[in-house]
């Protein structure tokens, strides 16, 4: 395989969703017909995702973009091999040691995808450039799109919620569990870092969430800059502010349906990343979009009253609540931020 053969690969399969668009997926050419995918150290969430869970669910997505896009070029992908588990995402920041020597820190294998001749045609492998959260408020959904996608995703253990009362309760827990965590000061301050606000952030077109990605208008876009850093932010909050600047229950309740992610509690969060993205790409193919609504996974307290309200089985875990609708015309207009692809590359 060419350097330019790989690089195409990779385009690719970077578009794959991570947790806060974080991007921690590297990739390297261990034979002529393995690769080896890498986690950057660097990109972490060490106060919102302290034992790396949600890393590594990304970098199971990751790896089941690349196996998309191995097979687009006619190329079936094996099972991934993992490596040793290590706990990506769960050293803390500013380790002395490393800062004594002063050395970056170095990918960690992850897991090795070999490949051969004679790949099945991909049935969501033209998702792939048409798939990307919408965060802004849904437009009506037709009940047809709903019934479509009803079908298509039953047989993946999916739970489909269209019951408005349902929707507009969720909307509640999920602002509530919003306060439960966007309201402390440390996870503030660490999300802020992956927000690009103006197009003159350097990183606006790389990674984090942008104001496009977050759908902002423009009054939200000018505040934002000012009212969401955290010098802002915390006297938002001190002032019983801040909840008007974090609450998205009216964009939760435009939408046409939520679903209910769940996965074995014995599964490894890479093997859910694999899924996770998959499932993301049948709601594109049906031709909605979709937004995670993390927190209602993240907050144990929100978690409870979901597994209850559906009654998830003892022995899965709540991975993730989606609500789902129609996105306006012209959604999505660009390619959400990534970095190149020659960036991407170990070695």
């Amino acid at each position: 395989m060419t350097r330019a053969e790989l690089l195409e690969l990779v385009n690719e399969a970077r578009h794959a969703p991570s947790v806060h668009n974080i991007q921690p997926a590297r990739w390297a050419l261990e034979s002529a017909n393995t690769l080896v995918l890498h986690a950057d150290p660097g990109r972490r969430l060490p106060i919102a995702d302290p034992t790396g869970h949600d890393v590594r669910v990304s970098l199971g997505a990751a790896c089941e973009g690349m196996a998309i896009a191995l097979a687009r070029r006619g190329l079936s992908a094996a099972p991934p091999r993992l490596m040793k588990r290590a706990a990506v995402g769960s050293e803390p920041p500013g380790h002395p040691e490393r800062e004594a020597k002063r050395e970056p820190a170095r990918p960690v294998p992850i897991a090795a995808l070999a490949f051969e001749r004679g790949a099945a045609l991909e049935p969501l492998a033209d998702a792939v450039l048409r798939r990307a959260a919408y965060r802004g408020t849904f437009a009506a959904t037709a009940p047809p799109a709903l019934d479509r996608l009803e079908r298509r995703v039953a047989s993946e253990g999916m739970i489909v919620a269209r019951d408005r009362s349902r929707i507009r309760e969720l909307a509640r827990v999920a602002d509530g569990a919003g306060e439960e965590f966007l309201l402390e000061p440390g996870y503030w301050r660490e999300t802020w870092q992956w927000l690009r606000l103006s197009p003159s952030h350097p990183g606006w077109s790389r990674d984090g969430l942008n104001a496009d990605a977050l759908a902002l208008n423009g009054v939200e876009r000018l505040l934002g800059r000012w009212l969401m850093a955290p010098a802002g932010f915390e006297a938002m909050r001190r002032l019983g502010l801040a909840r008007s600047l974090i609450s998205e229950r009216s964009k939760i309740e435009s939408a046409g349906a939520l679903l209910i992610f769940s996965a074995p509690m014995t599964e490894d969060p890479f093997e859910t990343g694999r899924a996770f993205y998959r499932r993301w790409l049948e709601v594109t193919a049906s031709g909605l979009a979709l937004c995670p609504m993390s927190v209602l996974a993240d907050s144990k307290r929100a978690n409870a009253q979901v597994r209850e309200m559906f009654s998830l089985p003892a022995d899965h875990r709540l991975v993730n609540v989606f609500r789902v609708g129609s996105a306006p015309a012209g959604f999505p207009a660009a390619l959400t931020a990534r970095l190149p692809a020659e960036e991407l590359l170990v070695g």
